[in-house]
């Protein structure tokens, strides 16, 4: 399923427009998408059967959508996103912001 599938799905496009939104416009690599794809069928074991619906499962998509579209290509942090949001999911501080405390020492 595209970035653009998921907004356009009619249980989901309301629910979880603002995270979907973020992974329109991204291009991921076949290997990307494999990770990806993984992660959601991963995370989707883990709910209750009950839970298990198609709309489910688009929610978790658009979740994981919007998260490897900020970076995150981490599968345990993707499977988390797709359960629980991706901004319960916390990305390192970047390189810049260590090297710019780095040797620095507080009096």
């Amino acid at each position: 399923m595209t970035a653009n599938e998921v907004t356009k799905h009619p249980e989901c496009r309301d629910a979880e427009e603002e995270t979907s939104v973020a992974a329109i416009g991204s291009v991921f690599r076949p290997d990307e998408i494999k990770l990806m794809r993984s992660a959601l069928d991963e995370a989707a074991i883990i709910l209750p059967k009950a839970e298990r619906t198609s709309a489910m499962k688009v929610q978790m998509a658009s979740r994981i959508l919007a998260a490897a579209a900020k970076g995150e290509r981490d599968p345990n942090k993707l499977r988390i996103a797709a359960l629980l949001g991706e901004e319960n999911v916390r990305r390192p501080d970047p390189p810049s912001s260590i090297s710019r405390f780095h040797g620095t020492r507080s009096s």
